[in-house]
């Protein structure tokens, strides 16, 4: 392919909120137009590089077509946009509020009340020798320890509080691994997600138990990213369940 189309295209495509299946097909269509027309200004007597320029110029400005290309794919692409990043912050402040700012909140309220030192979120033993011994008994670095402990823990723990610490924490990161690839194209891919998850729900763990606000248990982070993958996998069937009819996409925007 001539260098110069190439190029051209790709500031098209690339800035297309499709997946990669519908930009390659998009960049077939787009290749063959550029060179049929190339091709007929060569033989008009145009030099190789006069033809190209001229091809490039009759096939349109580079900002209307990613514009009309993309209105072709999806019509309400901008109204969806607003609406994603909308229901996104929503669940962004969301989770933060329940998982941080709520139990900071009640944290102080316990310990003002009561007016003794008072933390329903961590374990503090009377004979503690510094933070290594709080660490010890508010962290669970053994993947699935606590996990298994509740699902076969139904002697000892109540329903809400097995199922909020299992499935619970899987669905809280759902929503995560749809909002990534749809709002930011760097997490189109899987594994960017998952490290994206990892990252976020570790954080969260450290902030809790940094702030004494929760213990760090490393199945929640886990389960967290096991929310997302699921998500993940969810727009990617919707996507496939809702794609549009493999119609020339350039010949409905052109026609």
């Amino acid at each position: 392919m001539d260098k110069k189309i190439e190029t051209y295209i790709d500031k098209i495509v690339s800035q297309l909120n499709c997946d990669e299946e519908e930009k390659r097909e998009i960049i077939d269509e787009m290749s063959d137009h550029l060179h049929l027309l190339k091709n007929e200004y060569i033989v008009e007597g145009l030099t190789e590089e006069e033809a190209t320029q001229k091809a490039l110029e009759d096939f349109g400005e580079q900002k209307q077509l990613t514009k009309g290309l993309q209105e072709s794919l999806f019509p309400f692409h901008k109204v969806f946009k607003i609406g994603t990043w909308v229901l996104f912050g929503l669940y962004s402040f969301i989770i933060l509020f329940n998982l941080l700012f709520q139990r900071i909140i009640i944290r102080f309220t316990d310990y003002y009340i009561n007016g003794v030192t008072f933390n329903r979120y961590v374990f503090t033993p009377m004979d503690s020798n510094g933070y290594f011994d709080f660490l010890k008994f508010n962290s669970n670095i053994i993947p699935f320890k606590n996990t298994i402990e509740y699902l076969t823990g139904s002697d000892r723990f109540n329903m809400d509080i097995i199922i909020n610490n299992t499935l619970g924490n899987i669905l809280i990161f759902l929503p995560l691994g749809i909002f990534l690839p749809l709002l930011f194209k760097r997490y189109s891919r899987f594994s960017k997600v998952v490290v994206a998850s990892i990252v976020i729900s570790f954080t969260i763990e450290t902030l809790q138990i940094i702030l004494k606000i929760g213990q760090f248990d490393i199945d929640d982070v886990i389960l967290n990213t096991i929310g997302s993958i699921l998500g993940f996998l969810l727009l990617k069937i919707i996507k496939r369940i809702i794609t549009l009819p493999k119609e020339s996409f350039f010949r409905r925007i052109t026609n």
